[in-house]
């Protein structure tokens, strides 16, 4: 939220700058397009950017969260995988947790290198090597087999939904067209004008500081690895590596 409020405080600066050098060299247009009633053409100009922006918001929403979603069911298979496999014997017990520790290292370390988003050997090569115990788990153990099994084929499919959902990004030219809406919104609001030069200060501000915001929240949406308002981080994957070297430590 932080990052937010810094970011339009560095846009409201130079606006204002830029809303009194429009009134003072160009006074007599802001008047004149008022008198000519420009300002019903900019309210249906404001509602075209309005729903737009309200599609685009709400499509980059529905991806994020399927994005958190996934990171989650991926951390929740791993610890599955790690409680299920303590009832194995010692040995195939301790390869398990061997590889779901990489697994989790490998995660955290790719994720802060900004690789988070492409598929690794390194981790491919953890998951086949769970595969192979999981493998001889079956045959020491037939009924452990099964939830085993099973908290693998949700790892496997948790992670293919993170890596497809973290490369899905708005297209260029939709977010080129919200851009420049944005900016031809923020232009347009500087002509139009009521009576009172500070009240219609408070209103153009307040019209702009909207629209730019607006466009932050999606350009947040559609980086949710970037640090901003809303941004996934590696926290999960490491409180469960920790919990799990403890355990293997103990």
């Amino acid at each position: 939220m932080f990052t937010i409020v810094r970011r339009i405080l560095y846009f409201f600066v130079p606006f204002t700058a830029v809303f009194w050098l429009v009134h003072e060299q160009f006074e007599t247009i802001i008047s004149r397009s008022t008198l000519n009633g420009l300002s019903g053409f900019y309210s249906a100009d404001g509602l075209i950017f309005g729903l737009i922006a309200a599609f685009v918001i709400q499509r980059e929403w529905e991806m994020w969260v399927n994005l958190s979603e996934s990171v989650r069911a991926e951390i929740d298979a791993v610890r599955e995988m790690w409680k299920w496999s303590m009832y194995a014997e010692g040995a195939l017990c301790e390869k398990a947790h061997h590889h779901l520790e990489n697994y989790l290292t490998l995660i955290v370390a790719e994720w802060d290198a900004g690789h988070v988003n492409q598929r690794s050997h390194a981790v491919d090569a953890e998951l086949d090597g769970l595969r192979d115990i999981l493998a001889n788990m079956s045959l020491a153990a037939g009924n452990l087999g099964f939830p085993l099994q099973g908290a693998f084929t949700n790892l496997v499919q948790a992670r293919d939904l993170r890596l497809n959902y973290s490369n899905e990004h708005m297209p260029s030219i939709l977010k080129r067209i919200v851009i420049f809406a944005d900016i031809l919104l923020i232009i347009l609001s500087l002509f139009l004008a009521v009576n009172n030069i500070y009240i219609d200060y408070i209103f153009t501000a307040a019209i702009s500081v909207l629209a730019f915001a607006l466009i932050l929240v999606v350009d947040d949406l559609d980086s949710p690895f970037r640090p901003g308002a809303w941004h996934l981080t590696t926290d999960g994957y490491e409180t469960l590596l920790k919990e799990l070297t403890r355990s293997t430590q103990s």
